[in-house]
């Protein structure tokens, strides 16, 4: 009988390391902690951003580009599939000495799985939830353009912005193609409760010509980086 009961003893623990080495982790439920609140959504809520975009052009000095953006949430409607999405209002203006113009809407929506922007006609899914490091999608899902897979790099990480800080950020890496010819890198970070806070997109080539002796030494010839700092949120009452 002891023998009996040692071997069912056995094989229970053997069956236990075997489930255990096993990925059975499942998703993690549906709650603030899912990640939803890295994209809100509400009628009146704003974000301000300055952005700071230099052009390389070769032989040419390159041209630095300043200017504030501002992205407010404006309405809730209903799309022509029936599903609900906001409309974003967002204005440009040279700085804070000068008033806010529309330049653009675009729209957004968010469900219990994902979160997506359409800009410039264009829809791109931007996060998907729940959250997690090293989670992974198709940026390009809902559109014809070529897949780009974004990946989830950090969760939680503190994030300093012209010496504010930003607590619990989350940072998804759009692209990163990087070679001895070019550069081609895309990053964005959010806040909970806030939206985005942070992006950069840095396409440029590098100089290639021997007689500069310039190759392998990542100086860029040509291309655009721009980079997205918020300096303003909160959310506009009527």
């Amino acid at each position: 009988m002891f023998r009996f009961k040692f071997a069912i003893a056995i094989i229970i623990i053997a069956v236990g390391l075997l489930l255990a080495g096993c990925d059975t982790q499942p998703l993690d439920p549906l709650n603030p902690q899912a990640g939803t609140e890295y994209f809100p959504l509400e009628k009146g809520r704003f974000v301000s951003y300055n952005v700071k975009q230099t052009n390389y052009r070769l032989n040419q000095p390159p041209e630095v580009i300043t200017f504030q953006l501002k992205e407010v949430i404006s309405e809730l409607y209903i799309t022509p599939a029936g599903e609900p999405a906001w409309r974003v209002v967002r204005y440009r203006r040279a700085d804070g000495r000068q008033n806010w113009e529309i330049i653009s809407v675009w729209t957004a929506r968010k469900t219990a799985t994902f979160a997506m922007r359409t800009e410039e006609n264009i829809p791109y899914l931007r996060l998907v939830f729940p959250v997690r490091v090293g989670k992974t999608w198709n940026g390009n899902q809902y559109n014809t353009l070529s897949r780009e897979n974004y990946r989830i790099t950090d969760i939680g990480r503190r994030y300093l912005i012209d010496g504010r800080p930003y607590n619990e950020t989350l940072s998804v890496l759009q692209r990163n193609d990087s070679t001895l010819v070019g550069k081609n890198r895309r990053m964005e970070v959010y806040a909970p409760n806030i939206g985005l806070i942070y992006r950069i997109d840095e396409q440029v080539a590098y100089c290639q010509d021997r007689a500069q002796n310039c190759i392998g030494k990542a100086i860029i010839e040509s291309g655009t980086i721009v980079e997205q700092r918020i300096f303003d949120s909160g959310i506009e009452r009527d």
